[in-house]
């Protein structure tokens, strides 16, 4: 067999894959949204996970958290809900639904602010290659003239404007994308005790209400190092937190 007739034969196998496994997700998927309309909410939980586990969607997050509000556990409703909004930043309805469920855990601060959503519209890794490339070309634009001694024509000057646009809009935008990263959700149902250390024996540096966000500041072994929104500060197991990049 030529090697054409192989990569042809090795990309249809990994379409014909792709696609079984696209139409798995489906039907799970669907059938966990049959499951919720009937109530039956832990049948739903394992078709949204299972669907999870094939395909990391925001629809698949968004109904997930919604039965887990349903299952009496907003916490964790509350950490599928970021998880969906940071899949899809600019979803009215879901941030809707995010915001709600946080009323209900007195969790009154709203959602994150519109130009760190903005910056989650592109991966870290996107946001990156636009800074390396827009400032290489900025720096091809700006130094070509020179050594040829002309002037800048007007096809140079309009791609000197984007390249410098583009360059400042991806610095920050990766810069808030990787904080927003770095950022997690109390998953316990319950008020979970932050140490001083990272160690259980440790005496308390306070409390982290459930689903309530948190900055990841450092980390040893089974323990978060967390900053809360509630400008709570401490170590806490990792049984009881998630990182929104999770």
């Amino acid at each position: 067999m030529s090697l054409f007739l192989r990569t042809l034969a090795l990309y249809s196998l990994t379409a014909i894959i792709a696609l079984a496994a696209s139409s798995e997700t489906t039907s799970h998927f669907q059938s966990g949204i049959e499951s919720y309309q009937n109530s039956e909410y832990e049948i739903a939980k394992t078709q949204f996970t299972v669907a999870l586990e094939l395909e990391k969607t925001a629809a698949a997050h968004h109904n997930l958290g919604l039965v887990y509000f349903k299952l009496n556990a907003p916490a964790e409703a509350v950490w599928q809900l970021e998880r969906a909004q940071l899949l899809e930043p600019f979803n009215a309805d879901y941030r809707y639904k995010l915001e709600t469920v946080r009323q209900e855990l007195e969790l009154f601060a709203g959602s994150a602010k519109w130009y760190t959503l903005a910056s989650a519209a592109l991966p870290s890794k996107t946001w990156l290659i636009l800074a390396t490339v827009s400032f290489w070309l900025l720096l091809a634009v700006v130094i070509l003239p020179r050594l040829r001694e002309t002037k800048a024509n007007i096809g140079l000057k309009a791609l000197r404007g984007i390249s410098i646009t583009v360059f400042i809009l991806s610095i920050p935008s990766l810069w808030l994308h990787q904080r927003l990263l770095q950022t997690g959700t109390i998953i316990s149902d319950e008020a979970a005790s932050l140490h001083a250390a990272p160690a259980s024996a440790a005496p308390s540096s306070g409390t982290a209400r459930p689903g309530e966000r948190a900055r990841i500041l450092d980390h040893y072994n089974h323990f978060y190092e967390i900053e809360t929104e509630g400008q709570a500060t401490g170590w806490i197991s990792k049984d009881a937190f998630r990182p929104l990049a999770d």
